[in-house]
Order: structure tokens, then sequence, then C-alpha cells
């Protein structure tokens, strides 16, 4: 089980560079929704359809699962075709964010290619978390093509023990 890349925003400053690239990716999902909107000629009432198409269009869409453990929570994506080193998570105190990109060409050897659905992979998941997770914490590795990620509940503040006294 190969570990994977993570970076770690422990204090919420996002100035990691996934972060503009997220920001760029969500302009060009909102531009792409436009565009799906002006195609059917302004017509209302496919807004959320509209969305989740140019999502799936410009961020790529792996089939995934967040699971509520109870100190961690623990996101599952399915990534085939991409290898450890192609991952990247990046870990907030309130979110999960999972970067796979790869370059594949394959080339006949002495054979004409009529047509390849071999090339470049890109895609993105952003997964919000319901608490606070320890970010310096989070652990992840991919396994048969579904990456695992844990991340790590931040501990509830402890009560403090009032000392019981003697009448």
């Amino acid at each position: 089980m190969p570990n994977v890349h993570i970076q770690r925003d422990s204090e919420g400053e996002r100035t990691l560079p996934v972060f503009r690239e997220i920001s760029d990716r969500m302009e060009a999902v909102r531009q792409k929704a436009f565009e799906l909107f002006e195609g059917r000629g302004g017509e209302r009432g496919h807004e959320l359809e509209d969305w989740i198409a140019a999502e799936h269009a410009v961020m790529g869409w792996p089939a995934a699962e967040l699971k509520d453990k109870k100190s961690a929570f623990e996101v599952e994506v399915t990534l085939p075709g991409f290898t450890a080193k192609e991952v990247e998570v990046t870990a907030t105190c309130d979110e999960i964010i999972v970067h796979a990109a790869s370059h594949h060409e394959k080339k006949g050897e002495g054979d004409k290619v009529l047509w390849s659905e071999y090339g470049s992979n890109d895609v993105y998941r952003r997964f919000d978390l319901p608490t606070e997770v320890s970010a310096d914490r989070v652990t992840a590795h991919l396994d048969n093509g579904i990456l695992h990620v844990m991340a790590p509940k931040k501990e509830q503040a402890t009560k403090l023990d009032v000392p019981v006294t003697n009448a």
C-alpha cells in the first residue's frame, strides 16, 4: 500500500497552490454551466443539472464515499490507473482535497493508431468535513485503485478536573 503525499494547512492560511487551482477550476465550472444554460437558449429550470454537468466536465468526478468513524472521518475515492506518486491530498482543519493527475501516451509499435483514449487525466474532489480534524495527523494511501484518507477528529476539550474538597 503506497503512501500518498499530503500537504497540510493546519493554520487555515489557504496559501498552498491547490487552493488557487481549485478557485480557477470553480470559475471554469461557472463558465461551463453558463455555456450549457445559453446553449439551451436561456431556458430556466435546469441550473442544478447544468452545474453538475459542468463540474464533471471540468473537475473529473471519481466515485467517493465519506464515512464518520468514532474518532475519525474516512474518505475513499476511486482512482483507477493512478499511482501513489500521481495523487496528492491536501488537508485543512475542515476539508480534504484530492488531486490526481497523470499523463500516459500509448503508441502502437508499427501500428497505425485509429483512435486512443490514453492521454492526460486530471481530477479534483473536495470534501467538506462536518467537524474539525487534526490536519497534521491526516494519513492517506492508495490500495488497488482506491485512495483511503483517514482524518482524525480534533479532540474535544476535556473538562477541567475540579478537586473534591472534604468539608
